[in-house]
């Protein structure tokens, strides 16, 4: 017996959910050596008189890289914004015809415009050695610049996740998977850690 579209497209998405969910996982552990820097940055001023020249570029680039890879994950939990008050009145059917528009017409564009040019920002950074030249400790960009194309990856793979979510509730009228919001997700992770 040949599986149903539903199925196909469902099994698809679970495929695709968990890189994602890992992605966003292993950037949030970006968080503690930025707060380390930005905390040893602060003693080492304010305490010793002695400020780093490095601190404050990495806090920048760790909190870029940060927000940028946690952005396949806050898709994938649907943590980002949206007007809701017209969306969570329509139908599933019509909820789902209307993200299927916006993938199509918007997402997937701008995602593969944003994978090809973080390319190439992240390509002449590698090829070329560059490095910032605002910063006294001059440190080189490509493992910053890496992070736009690899971004993108992450996005146009949830981006396809979504989209196949998309196209079973148009096609069944209803919902697969309903999502706990980011908030309890996090929540819910914190109270796991505790325990």
């Amino acid at each position: 017996m040949n599986p149903n579209p539903q199925s196909t497209l469902l099994r698809i998405a679970h495929a695709l959910d968990p890189i994602a969910i890992r992605s966003g996982r292993i950037s949030a552990w970006l968080i503690i050596p930025m707060v380390l820097s930005l905390s040893y940055e602060v003693v080492a001023r304010y305490l010793f008189n002695a400020p780093t020249l490095w601190a404050y570029d990495m806090t920048f680039m760790l909190y870029g890289s940060f927000f940028m890879l946690g952005a396949a994950f806050t898709l994938q939990r649907k943590g980002h914004i949206r007007t809701d008050s017209l969306y969570a009145n329509w139908s599933p059917r019509r909820q789902a015809w209307v993200d299927i528009v916006c993938y199509a017409v918007m997402f997937m564009p701008f995602v593969a415009i944003f994978l090809w040019a973080g390319w190439g920002y992240f390509w002449k950074a590698f090829t070329t050695g560059e490095r910032f030249v605002s910063s006294p400790w001059q440190p080189i960009t490509w493992p910053f610049k890496m992070v736009m194309p690899l971004t993108g990856l992450l996005l146009a793979i949830q981006g396809v996740s979504e989209l196949c979510k998309s196209l079973d509730a148009a096609i069944t009228g209803r919902w697969a998977d309903k999502h706990e919001s980011v908030v309890e997700h996090v929540l819910q992770e914190v109270q796991e850690v505790i325990s």
